[in-house]
């Protein structure tokens, strides 16, 4: 037995030897079937239908810096083309985590200007240019769109001649790098036609989010269904109106009492955020259940709420908390939108 022992401990070593030689090769395989994956799954992602009318999620935040929940982003497929809805810091992060089809990236619109809903603009265009997008961008927003993609055009400047210059100009055209913007103006209660292409029909009307004078709700008709985004609001009836029979309503939402457990740890760590300023935050926004009234008004078929203030964690528990109450209010399906979800309205 002991002899046996012995030939089955040098046979061991031998293996092990072996396979510290073949170790390497191995290796080089292993790595080169995960880029070749990685390579063609992002490559799949970009093949949409002329059909698909679908949702992504890709921040679902706040201001706030959350690992769960980026700053707002929200992408919408639908005739073939691919649109976002604001787009937040790390906005061209989450994209790649959600496989958004970004090299069909048509139009960007931009509810309102504040830094968590625009600052991911220029890496976002920057970024889907240098991987293969070979046409113009839109960007559409309140007034003052055009006066901020001109800064992000300054600063990307120099990069973009650098990498053009290094590249070759039939690979990239400089010209489609940052996009080119327009400025939207509307009046009053109005319901305002923006996007009207390939059986896409967009619309965008103003919300109240106080000392913004143009912050816009969209309005996102194809085949007909029907998709509402309320940007940055406090409880709007000009939004109920333009929301009205809605197959989905996706609306920021503030819990006021989640917001009262931050106050009271802000003021017992004595930090240099008080009470009274997280006050005069509150009131720029929708709690819970004023959304779901909004939604009840409306009648929409289901209710998604996004710009989680605060930006809870992403599991049951938390969620089911956040949004405890709503289900008196809004009898439809009320859903608490991740970053990286999808949700599909037509294949």
């Amino acid at each position: 037995m002991a002899r046996y022992g012995k030939i089955v401990a040098l046979l061991a070593v031998v293996c092990i030897g072996v396979l510290f030689a073949l170790f390497p090769s191995i290796q080089k395989l292993l790595i080169d079937w995960q880029i070749g994956q990685s390579i063609e799954g992002s490559l799949a992602a970009q093949n949409i239908s002329d059909t698909r009318f679908e949702i992504l999620f890709c921040g679902t935040g706040s201001p706030q810096f959350s690992p769960d929940r980026g700053q707002p982003c929200l992408g919408i497929i639908a005739g073939g083309k691919f649109f976002l809805f604001d787009t937040g810091q790390g906005a061209a992060q989450r994209l790649n985590q959600v496989e958004a089809p970004i090299r069909h990236l048509d139009t960007i619109f931009l509810t309102h200007l504040h830094s968590d809903h625009m600052s991911g603009l220029g890496e976002t265009l920057h970024n889907g240019w240098l991987y293969g997008r070979q046409h113009l961008v839109e960007v559409m927003g309140p007034p003052g769109t055009e006066k901020l993609l001109a800064g992000f055009q300054r600063s990307y400047e120099d990069d973009i001649e650098e990498r053009q210059r290094v590249v070759g100009e039939e690979y990239l055209d400089t010209r489609s790098g940052m996009g080119n913007a327009t400025d939207i103006w509307v009046d009053g209660d109005e319901l305002k036609a923006v996007y009207n292409k390939d059986g896409v029909e967009i619309f965008a009307f103003h919300v109240d989010h106080p000392d913004w004078p143009h912050a816009y709700g969209y309005r996102i008709e194809f085949q007909g269904k029907s998709v509402v985004i309320s940007g940055d609001t406090k409880y709007s009836e000009n939004l109920v109106k333009h929301a009205s029979g809605a197959d989905y309503l996706i609306h920021e939402v503030l819990n006021a009492s989640m917001m009262d457990m931050v106050a009271n740890h802000l003021e017992r760590f004595r930090a240099n955020i008080n009470r009274e300023r997280l006050d005069r935050i509150a009131a720029a926004h929708t709690s819970t259940f004023e959304v779901a009234e909004a939604a009840k008004q409306a009648n929409v078929q289901k209710l998604i709420v996004t710009h989680l203030i605060p930006p809870v964690p992403a599991n049951a528990l938390a969620e089911s908390a956040f949004i405890e109450g709503m289900d008196g209010v809004f009898s439809g399906e009320i859903i608490v939108a991740r970053d990286n979800m999808r949700l599909i309205l037509i294949e």
